[in-house]
């Protein structure tokens, strides 16, 4: 879910150069625009040093605003990804406008701007919970996947907090786009987001809702549902886990008893003992031996 691909262009920059002069000079004369030049090609951590550099520079003093809807509308996205860092300065200041420039900047055409916005509207939804809530319910109707997917990657940075008031607001949040076909969607939903975040952050509120949900014919949920417990969380409880699965692998749909084959040789490379004991018996069930050989393939 994080930056790790490359730019570009190459760029070999360290702090020296983030923090050098270049830089302090156009933060000090408010020409956050010329930053677009001085990172061209940058990676991902000299952008989010510029980020938290500026905001050093600026501190309380005057609104960033203006600024930063000129970088999200800038040609370099460079410029596009500053925007993101700097958008939770100017929630408080414009909501409307704040919503519009995430929206804007969830669905840039660039995989790093797009990247970054979600982790922006992670970070708002951590400072501003029930007002960016609103927002991000409306994106998970949003007629763009990627403006869909931002939903996934701020909740599960929200659920990092593991504020337990979070826990259902989060999954409720999450809940319209299971049905979600989307390749974007989906691979940040089941996975990441409910497995790996949710899953782990709020284990049985998560487990009390992927239950329910499981009772959905709907391929795609029960997709989802099979690939939470791919995720981390799923290890700190494989017995539990293997109960959804085990009804999940009769489903005759080679979409989902994939997926729940996925799943179990995922949860077997944590917890290699119990899944293998459930698979063996598997084999012997003629309505399962086919997901049991997929999962065992693997392990």
């Amino acid at each position: 879910m994080g930056l790790t691909e490359p730019a570009s262009r190459g760029f070999n920059s360290g702090p020296e150069w983030v923090m050098g002069g270049t830089m302090r000079e156009s933060t000090e004369r408010g020409e956050l625009r010329a930053l677009a030049g001085d990172l061209e090609g940058a990676h991902a951590p000299e952008i989010r040093r510029a980020v938290r550099e500026i905001l050093r520079q600026f501190g309380d003093n005057g609104s960033l605003l203006g600024e930063i809807q000129e970088l999200a509308s800038a040609e370099e996205p460079e410029a596009r990804h500053i925007a993101c860092g700097l958008l939770t300065r100017c929630f408080t200041e414009n909501r409307t406008k704040t919503a519009k420039l995430l929206e804007q900047l969830a669905a840039d055409k660039d995989w790093t701007v797009r990247e970054a916005a979600g982790q922006a509207a992670g970070s708002l939804l951590r400072t501003s919970f029930k007002d960016v809530l609103e927002i991000l319910r409306r994106f998970a109707g949003h007629e763009s996947a990627h403006v869909r997917r931002c939903v996934p990657m701020a909740a599960m940075k929200a659920a990092r907090t593991r504020r337990l008031e979070y826990a259902e607001p989060l999954l409720k949040l999450l809940a319209p786009l299971l049905d979600d076909r989307d390749p974007i969607v989906r691979r940040s939903l089941g996975p990441f987001a409910l497995g790996g975040g949710l899953l782990r952050a709020y284990p049985d509120a998560a487990f009390e809702y992927l239950v329910q949900w499981s009772t959905s014919y709907d391929a795609q949920v029960l997709w989802n549902i099979a690939m939470a417990f791919s995720g981390a969380g799923a290890a700190e409880m494989p017995r539990k886990a293997i109960i959804v699965l085990r009804k999940l692998s009769l489903d005759e749909r080679r979409y989902v008893w994939r997926a729940v084959a996925s799943a179990m040789w995922k949860l077997g490379r944590r917890e290699e003992d119990v899944v293998r004991d459930e698979l063996a018996r598997w084999l012997e069930d003629p309505d399962r031996h086919h997901v049991a050989r997929a999962a065992l393939q693997h392990l």
